[in-house]
């Protein structure tokens, strides 16, 4: 497969159209405009040729016999028509090779970055209504556009220029008015291209509601509940709401534009009108043939002057919205690796990372003073929040619901940068260290852990630095063994190469609990010194969850842990509790110590003792 392109940070234009379709298929850009611009300038060739055959049977008519030019200016209009014909094929071809090539080059450049962009802004509707105009059909979409419609142009410029010359012989002023329609087009184009790209801009996040709204209705993720509790009528409304306004916009919007080109071509065809009158009195005077009058006549009825060429200059009108659209994709700030931070999925780390510089040990991590807020939010989620983690410790985090828990693990893994106050470690600043060095110190199962349809090994497997089968089995059933999944790779059909997941080839689905078992196992093969559980029994039965807090000590050994739920079974285990309230470390202390203070904890443990207290 051919290498992605190199797209930098920089501030893209039309022409970018021209240079990355070239970078893409050099061969097929240049064959797509080699004979689009030969066609072009072969027009008039052509209607001069078609002249010179008229006046030919016109004189073979009043001879009574074939002028002995009239084949061979036949065989020239054979010759161009079949050209044009070759012109069409080879056209399509070339488009053919384009898109392929955009496919794998330009494509790829674009997923590439995506999986770069920082962990914020996979969180930004904002960001993703940029991602989807700029990534939309990455092949056959603005890029490739941009590229023809430079070419359409250059093309009606060298048509119109090589008819003008002709045109110009026989009346010298009789251009001027063609070129008047013509500007008159290239304004009413760039207006309404301009306004068509906006209204695109304006109905970004309808699109993605009517998108996700079209996956409730008709994807198999939400059938159950839809056909349980009969929702199909309520979704629909939503998202008929949705693409009605979504549509209105786009309707007035290309209305405006119909009716400005209604209005101009009206315009287009008085003045050709008016050219074929003002070229009656040469042709009485001799000055214009028969022949150069019905081939004028024909060739300008047949040049599109306002839909062809303001359709053209609409379109590079939105390709110059769009490109400042890729612009502004291309500045969005990735993650300092090579490698990109994505969404919570299972356990934090990348696929591979053998040039990762892992920190030599963990000795401590603290938050001094710590405010956050997340992006376009007013209220902070972390106000001042202080609390020092030591090594070979282990934490719990409790806290309501909505108290920060989750938010935690995005500062402490870098996801995102605190907006006032420090995150220390080994009491250096977090923003000092590569996420690579950040990677090698965590390994995390998330609450909205990822199912991933791949077999059990490979899932398993995912948390390692460097992937190897080698020497693996035995340690993906030691990882899965402490996670209370010893008996299910005997029970699968292949072992551990059986495929999971309902919609896999030959996938084997498995149960809630026993997923959420598989992101902690994939946690436990990550050789990192800080283990993280965000609330790793919320897919567990009580009876579930006491079997896996009694495993707790094996699953903590050798490492710090940080456990962070809400229910609070197992913190009594903990070293010590940190309780999170209103933005803040509200109390800490061990579990006994805690309940003697009679806060916050302590109520929130007696409102659950019931759970765990037979």
């Amino acid at each position: 497969m051919r290498a992605p392109l190199i797209l930098r940070q920089r501030r893209y234009t039309i022409f970018d159209g021209l240079a990355l379709s070239f970078r893409c298929a050099p061969l097929a850009a240049f064959f797509y405009g080699f004979f689009d611009l030969a066609s072009a300038a072969l027009v008039p060739v052509t209607t001069l040729a078609a002249a010179r055959f008229i006046d030919a049977g016109i004189r073979s008519y009043e001879l009574g016999s074939a002028a002995p030019e009239l084949y061979r200016w036949l065989a020239i209009l054979v010759a161009l028509t079949a050209f044009g014909w070759l012109r069409n094929a080879m056209r399509n071809i070339a488009d053919l090779r384009l898109v392929l090539a955009l496919r794998a080059r330009y494509r790829t450049a674009l997923t590439e970055k995506r999986t770069r962009l920082q962990y914020r802004h996979v969180e930004d509707a904002r960001t993703w209504d940029l991602v989807k105009r700029v990534a939309a059909n990455p092949e056959g979409g603005r890029l490739k556009a941009s590229y023809f419609h430079l070419v359409d142009l250059l093309a009606f410029a060298v048509k119109i220029a090589g008819l003008l010359a002709i045109l110009a012989g026989a009346v010298w002023w009789a251009p001027l008015p063609v070129v008047a329609v013509s500007a008159l087009a290239l304004i009413l184009g760039v207006r309404g291209g301009a306004r068509l790209y906006e209204a695109e801009r304006e109905v970004a996040h309808l699109d993605r509601r009517c998108d996700y709204l079209s996956e409730v209705l008709l994807g198999r993720e939400a059938a159950a509940e839809r056909t349980v509790f009969g929702f199909t009528a309520f979704a629909t409304r939503m998202w008929s709401d949705a693409f009605e306004k979504a549509f209105t916009r786009r309707m007035r919007t290309r209305v405006r534009w119909y009716l400005n080109a209604y209005a101009g071509s009206v315009t287009n065809l008085v003045i050709w009108v008016f050219i074929m009158v003002v070229l009656l009195a040469p042709l009485r005077a001799g000055l214009v043939t028969v022949g150069l009058f019905i081939a004028l006549s024909q060739a300008f009825t047949r040049l599109d002057i306002v839909w062809g060429f303001m359709d053209t200059v609409n379109g590079l009108s939105a390709d110059a919205e769009f490109f400042r659209d890729l612009t502004g994709f291309m500045a969005l700030e990735e993650t300092p690796s090579a490698d990109a931070v994505t969404a919570p999925a299972g356990a934090v780390g990348p696929e591979d990372a053998p040039c990762a510089r892992p920190l030599p040990r963990l000795e401590s991590i603290e938050l001094v003073d710590v405010v956050f807020r997340y992006p376009g939010s007013d209220r902070p989620v972390f106000d001042g929040l202080c609390m020092r983690i030591e090594a070979g410790t282990h934490y719990a985090l409790v806290g309501a619901n909505g108290s920060g828990k989750t938010t935690l693990t995005r500062l402490l893994t870098g996801l995102y940068p605190p907006d006032s106050g420090a995150i220390l470690i080994n009491g250096r600043d977090i923003g000092e260290y590569s996420i690579d060095e950040l990677r090698s110190i965590y390994a995390i199962v998330y609450q909205d852990f990822a199912r991933y349809g791949v077999s059990v090994q490979d899932n398993v497997l995912l948390g390692m630095p460097q992937r190897s089968r080698d020497g693996t089995d035995e340690l993906v059933r030691d990882a899965m063994e402490k996670v209370g999944l010893g008996a299910l790779a005997g029970e699968l059909p292949h072992g551990l190469d059986t495929p999971l997941g309902r919609y896999v080839p030959h996938g084997v689905d498995i149960s809630g609990g026993q997923w959420q078992r598989i992101a902690m196992a994939r946690s436990l093969v990550r050789p990192a010194p800080l283990r993280i559980l965000d609330e790793p029994a919320a897919s567990l039965d009580p009876v579930a969850e006491s079997e896996l807090y009694a495993r707790f000590d094996a699953l903590a050994s050798g490492a710090t842990t940080l456990l962070i739920t809400h229910r609070l079974g197992a913190v009594k285990m903990a070293d010590t509790i940190f309780v999170l309230d209103c933005g803040r470390v509200a109390e800490s202390g061990i579990h006994a110590d805690l309940m003697r203070a009679g806060g916050l904890y302590s109520r929130m443990y007696e409102g659950q003792r019931y759970w765990y207290e037979a």
